[in-house]
């Protein structure tokens, strides 16, 4: 009696399976994925200048001597592209030794757009 029950069962589950279109909770992907911006080192001077860097964190390459902020020219000595860009856009993900969370603006992701970013990210690995 077993057997019966177990070949009913197993032949609706196989009956389930097959010849379904699978389609992603999120739909088809059309078009291309929009292209990661490069940085212009020089925009990004400018960017760290008008979003006002200097007068908290120290970097040669801007001149600036701010000590409220980490020094840039330590802190972000041999860091990537991506720590950088998160070091602006989330400043709390990591925090330097010797400063408390909260104290850079969270709101620069917001503030700046994309390419802005990617400028000053630009920039500020040219002290790395």
């Amino acid at each position: 009696m077993r057997r019966p029950v177990l070949i009913v069962v197993f032949t609706l589950l196989l009956a389930g399976c097959g010849g379904e279109k699978v389609v992603s909770p999120t739909g088809p992907v059309e078009g291309e994925l929009p292209k990661v911006e490069k940085g212009d080192p020089t925009a990004g001077k400018t960017v760290y200048s008008d979003a006002g860097c200097g007068g908290c964190h120290t970097f040669a390459p801007a001149g600036s001597k701010g000590a409220v902020g980490p020094d840039l020219d330590k802190t972000l000595k041999g860091k990537d592209a991506a720590y950088i860009e998160q070091a602006i856009t989330n400043p709390d993900a990591e925090i330097a030794s010797g400063y408390q969370a909260g104290v850079m603006p969270k709101d620069y992701a917001s503030q700046l757009s994309a390419k802005q970013v990617a400028d000053l990210v630009a920039f500020l690995q040219q002290g790395t």
